[in-house]
């Protein structure tokens, strides 16, 4: 078995707190039914299955899993309408974080970013993934790869934001940020060389506290000394990076995935900038990496602390109402 030594880590510092409260949202298939026991038996987290009770019970019946003692919400068989119940949860303060089952991701984020759902904060959703890469000495977080399509400039100072927020809470006290491009100098034909130039000059202005942001910076120098020194750059970011700020979605699930893929890495991520923290697997990801996922939300969530309770939420039907 591959080892995971960054990944492990993590794993130790949420073996030492109690489990995540996490509303599992429309968990209709065996893979989400999987990880909500997989996390309950690893002690990492307390779920809530949120959806169609007879359709998961059906599901689970099928696949041989035994969720009865797991708490289920029953919601209407439509996946927008359980992630609302799954959001009235979270501002119950019932639910510490959101995870998705088998639901299109905009179903999931809809319905925390609707003005009126209590889980909004000034900065915009972003996503950042958590690479462990064999043989490599650090991990590496890379950056928005899932919400933010081509953001500009106002978009990529919230997803710095963001990172850095989930850098500290995996317990980085001043991380590295590269901001990356396809030219290491700004150039009037690449946009992202000077985007970065700007957010560079909003770092030294103290907009990202706790952090070192450099760029623009090819992902080369971003990540290899070696590189860093044939290109001549001296900074504390380059060849030392430790969160990777991609210009573009595209960009960002290119590199992500050349780098697990040649690696053999697990990358396990979550959606940022709302009150709690989001896990987004994906249909085919393995339980690994989704484990991973819960891991990382559950440090976060630590390190965030609790949404304040906003209103009564629905009651689980498998267990006595709470006084």
């Amino acid at each position: 078995m591959t080892s995971r030594p960054h990944l492990q880590k993590l794993v130790e510092r949420v073996r030492a707190r109690p489990p995540l409260e996490a509303a599992l949202v429309h968990p209709v298939d065996r893979e989400s039914l999987q990880l909500a026991l997989s996390g309950a038996f690893a002690g990492y987290l307390a779920p809530t299955l949120v959806g169609p009770e007879r359709r998961i019970r059906d599901e689970a019946d099928r696949a041989g899993l035994d969720i009865t003692r797991l708490p289920l919400v029953d919601a209407p068989d439509d996946p927008r309408r359980a992630a609302e119940h799954a959001v009235v949860l979270v501002r119950a303060g019932r639910a510490q974080a959101l995870v998705r089952g088998a639901l299109p991701v905009d179903d999931l984020l809809a319905p925390v970013a609707a003005a009126n759902s209590g889980l909004r904060t000034s900065r915009r959703l972003s996503h950042a993934l958590f690479l462990d890469l064999p043989g490599q000495a650090r991990p590496l977080i890379v950056t928005d790869a899932l919400v933010n399509v081509a953001p500009n400039l106002a978009a990529k100072k919230d997803i710095v934001h963001n990172a850095v927020v989930l850098a500290h809470a995996l317990g980085l006290a001043e991380p590295r940020v590269a901001l990356l491009a396809a030219k290491g100098t700004v150039a009037p034909a690449f946009p992202s060389t000077s985007e970065a130039a700007a957010l560079r000059s909003m770092a030294a202005q103290g907009a990202f506290p706790g952090a070192l942001v450099d760029g623009p910076m090819t992902p080369d120098v971003a990540i290899s000394a070696e590189a860093a020194r044939h290109a001549g750059l001296r900074s504390a970011v380059a060849g030392a990076a430790d969160v990777l700020v991609a210009p573009t979605m595209e960009s960002a699930v290119m590199l992500s995935r050349a780098l697990v893929g040649l690696t053999g890495g697990v990358a396990p991520g979550l959606v940022l900038g709302a009150r709690v923290p989001i896990v987004v697997p994906g249909a085919q990801e393995p339980i690994e990496s989704r484990i991973g996922s819960c891991v990382l939300a559950a440090l976060l969530h630590a390190a965030t602390g609790d949404a304040p309770a906003l209103a009564d939420p629905p009651r689980p039907r498998s267990q006595p109402a709470v006084a």
